[in-house]
């Protein structure tokens, strides 16, 4: 496989799994799919989610490191900064399109990580994070998946959130169990390093939300 479309594939991931999605345009609940996907989103005095923009190319290159992808279905991060450059080109088409939203994550205004909702007008979309190494243990990302979680439901035109997370993510798993989320679904991931994925769902329904 095309290293490139691999590291594309990989970064979805957080942003991912599950198989292929119907990426035709969607009209979603509250605003057209890309409003929706590109939207900055508050959320808390510390945090905000921005639409994520080649500014950003840096950041993530260098952010991106072993000790995140420690759990993803991928042997080395990026080498060059042209495949983070390409990715975010990538992503910034799929924002356009409405398809996904993917943000840049600023704690302190700093950058953190990113985020993302994958496969929207799927109605069935899956939502992924990493944070950066020197952002991890102050408790931003449980911050944005209690907010984002929740943001998916009310904001989009689907039937429910998914939130796919290795096994072995001993530390993401506890969080997700501590949002009172149910384990949905498993399978494997990967082509060379497998990743035994639990795959966790927030449904649209009455008086379902994150407490």
């Amino acid at each position: 496989m095309n290293k490139l479309r691999l590291i594309t594939g990989v970064f979805s991931f957080l942003v991912s799994s599950g198989p292929g999605f119907n990426f035709t345009m969607a009209i979603l609940g509250f605003h057209s799919a890309p409003q929706t996907a590109k939207m900055t989103i508050q959320i808390d005095a510390q945090i905000v989610l921005k639409p994520l923009q080649m500014e950003y190319a840096e950041a993530v290159f260098e952010g991106f490191d072993a000790d995140v992808i420690r759990f993803l279905p991928l042997d080395e991060p990026p080498q060059k900064l042209e495949e983070t450059q390409a990715f975010i080109a990538h992503s910034m088409a799929q924002m356009e399109a409405g398809t996904d939203g993917v943000w840049a994550i600023e704690h302190q205004k700093e950058f953190a990580g990113c985020c993302g909702i994958h496969g929207i007008p799927s109605r069935q979309p899956h939502f992924g994070i990493w944070i950066a190494s020197a952002q991890q243990g102050k408790g931003v990302g449980k911050k944005v998946v209690r907010h984002m979680l929740p943001w998916a439901i009310s904001n989009l035109d689907i039937d429910f959130v998914k939130y796919p997370v290795d096994k072995s993510n001993h530390r993401s798993i506890h969080l997700i169990e501590g949002l009172g989320l149910e384990l949905s679904d498993n399978y494997t991931m990967g082509n060379r390093k497998k990743l035994d994925v639990d795959e966790y769902r927030l449904y649209k329904s009455p008086g379902n939300s994150i407490p």
